[in-house]
């Protein structure tokens, strides 16, 4: 997070500098999640949207394909499936989970509210 970033969520907060306080304890008190923890749950939304997808789609035909040929010099980048499986391993999912599409949401939201939850109470007016 960027300083005029902090600053403001700290005055929205009320909150001074005097009071020591970090930056993620801020962002739990305005309920406002960290840009690395919503590219997580963007990347397993996607991950579990592709692993029920059926077995003739393209998509699952390319998600296992293996590239050939020449790798470059240096340190080999960080490939999609890498970073979701330590997505997974961090929130204790399996590959077999993303069949149970609530199961899963539920795995990447936890206790958070969606909006398919919501829609099915009832509200009392």
């Amino acid at each position: 997070m960027q300083s005029t970033e902090r600053m403001m969520v700290r005055w929205m907060c009320g909150v001074s500098l005097k009071d020591a306080k970090s930056s993620q304890e801020l962002l739990d008190c305005m309920g406002i999640l960290g840009v690395a923890e919503r590219l997580r749950r963007g990347r397993l939304r996607w991950f579990g949207h592709v692993e029920r997808k059926g077995e003739d789609d393209w998509v699952s035909r390319c998600r296992d394909l293996v590239v050939e040929g020449y790798r470059g010099r240096g340190r080999g980048r960080k490939s999609w499936m890498e970073c979701v499986g330590q997505d997974m391993k961090a929130l204790r999912l399996r590959r077999e989970d993303a069949g149970d599409r609530e199961g899963w949401r539920r795995g990447i939201l936890g206790d958070r509210p969606t909006r398919a939850r919501a829609e099915s109470r009832t509200l009392k007016r």
